[in-house]
């Protein structure tokens, strides 16, 4: 590209509008991780205070079992919001409410069905037996799992509900509303622990905060936006059905993530025990809050990716694309580094010392985290473009064949296995195919785009993993050691990241949006949402 497109891309990247978007619903998004991460940091140690690592262990299969419940979404969210989107912004308010009301009769129906297939068959199967539980009796187990699964089917609805603020162009306040509800599940889940609650006590507490917040947003949407009549009066049964072919792709990326991420908690249960499941959370937690928190910046980007592509400008994408891999992958290897050399104190201080440290799991899933970052942040692309069947069929057939190595190499090399078989099918399938598919559709050549990505920062890898291997043979205090590794390695990757990763198109498109979106965050407060 010339000088003048460096120039334009800059200056056209960082209009106010547009900024504004981009940097409100950042701060809203960094918001909700900031409590994902504290929600993480407290409850973990609180959990194994109040109950131990067992029943602990046994909470969290029960969690990842009833949690493939949320794949009852089907993924029609995302493209329902999508239409009510167009329909809003068309003054289109008759289609609007059919198109709401017949999803809200498909959503509440499946609820409800669900609902009650989940508490009969909880009393009749004997979970305990089948999942290798030792301290939490039949009926106690039924219980909890009936709650959870309330829980979760619960937020299919409101998740559409909450979403209508998209469809307003009131994004943050939605999200921030999200923010709220995970807050108050925070707080509440925390007290109850602290006063000894048991594990009915806290699969029933959760459900407060979804409540209140759902009423609140009704009585919100309905004062803010009269135009809109939530209900089922106008719903239509064929119509609603009209929503599952679409959304199928959608969905089966869904089942992917679910089968991949609760899958391998209940390889671990079944082949390891409930009490090698405290330690496999734990060990993936700390590498999957880096992934969460930069994962979180695809929504923010989404809109931005759709519009370039309709309008057809290639050239952005390309940018755009390289620029965004690039930076989430270096941000993960940076991580990556630091919580190689201080994952030991971290976890040690993070669990008062109850969860056994393992560095080959903490290694395994590192490397898990450092591989899967560039597909994850290039499978945006596709996704905001709606041609996401090739993505579709990479997640399924990597979730198939991660949890199947799992079971196999479990049995061999222990828990680490499961962090191995995952990480094996990911680089076989998402992290090769999943980036070809996207530089196919905007372009771009896959060769060069590697050669830029990784190529590019193998000498500044190396240089840091040095440099962080010197600073953790300083034999200091955990957290003076926490902190000194830390920042030592965050100072040199910027620097050397920014000098020598970063082309100069990037350098000038990181300045532009980065002098603005600081902008954003100092003017925040006086904001309203």
């Amino acid at each position: 590209m010339s000088r003048e497109d460096i120039l334009t891309y800059g200056s056209d990247f960082s209009r106010k509008r547009t900024i504004h978007r981009i940097g409100l619903g950042s701060l809203v998004i960094l918001i909700g991780q900031g409590i994902n991460v504290f929600r993480q940091i407290l409850l973990v140690p609180l959990f194994l205070w109040a109950w131990g690592s067992q029943l602990y262990g046994e909470w969290l299969t029960l969690y990842a079992v009833v949690a493939y419940l949320y794949i009852l979404d089907f993924g029609m969210q995302m493209y329902v919001v999508n239409r009510l989107n167009q329909c809003y912004s068309l003054k289109q308010l008759k289609e609007y409410t059919a198109i709401l009301h017949s999803a809200l009769l498909l959503y509440v129906g499946i609820a409800i069905a669900a609902a009650c297939f989940i508490t009969i068959a909880a009393f009749v199967v004997p979970i305990e037996r089948w999942l290798n539980f030792k301290l939490l009796g039949h009926s106690i187990a039924a219980v909890v799992a009936v709650l959870l699964a309330i829980q979760l089917i619960f937020l299919i609805p409101q998740g559409l509900i909450i979403g209508l603020y998209r469809t307003f162009g009131e994004l943050p306040r939605g999200a921030m509303l999200v923010n709220i509800q995970q807050l108050a599940i925070l707080v509440l889940t925390g007290l109850t622990l602290i006063i000894r609650g048991n594990i009915v006590h806290i699969a029933a507490v959760q459900l407060v905060p979804l409540l209140a917040i759902t009423c609140f947003v009704l009585y919100d949407l309905k004062k803010r936006h009269p135009e809109i009549a939530i209900g089922l009066n106008k719903s239509n049964w064929r119509l609603a059905f009209t929503y599952l072919v679409p959304s199928s792709l959608f969905f089966l990326i869904q089942v992917a993530n679910g089968f991949t991420f609760q899958g391998s908690i209940i390889v671990v249960s079944i082949f390891a025990g409930s009490t090698y499941v405290a330690v496999f959370v734990v060990h993936r937690t700390l590498t999957f809050l880096i992934r969460q928190i930069l994962g979180s910046f695809n929504s923010v980007i989404w809109p931005e990716l759709t519009t370039l592509e309709a309008q057809g400008d290639y050239n952005r994408l390309r940018v755009i694309h390289k620029s965004f891999v690039k930076l989430t992958f270096a941000v993960c290897v940076f991580a990556g580094i630091w919580l190689h050399f201080a994952g030991k104190d971290i976890i040690e201080l993070w669990t008062l010392g109850k969860i056994t440290f393992d560095q080959r799991l903490l290694d395994v899933l590192l490397l898990y985290l450092v591989f899967q970052t560039p597909w994850l942040a290039s499978s945006v692309f596709p996704a905001a473009f709606n041609k996401h069947r090739n993505l579709a069929v990479c997640y399924i057939l990597s979730a198939v064949l991660g949890v199947a190595l799992s079971i196999v190499l479990v049995q061999h090399m222990g828990v680490v296995g499961v962090a191995a078989g995952l990480l094996i099918a990911d680089v076989l399938i998402c992290g090769w195919f999943v980036p070809l598919d996207t530089c196919r559709i905007i372009g771009e050549s896959f060769r060069k785009y590697w050669m830029e990505v990784v190529v590019r920062g193998l000498p500044i890898i190396m240089v840091l993993w040095g440099i962080g291997w010197f600073l953790h043979q300083f034999e200091l205090q955990p957290i003076l050691s926490i902190l000194a590794t830390g920042s030592g390695l965050a100072l040199v990757g910027i620097g050397l990241g920014y000098s020598f990763w970063l082309s100069s198109i990037e350098r000038v498109q990181v300045l532009s949006v980065g002098t603005a979106l600081w902008n954003e965050v100092v003017s925040f407060n006086s904001r309203r949402l």
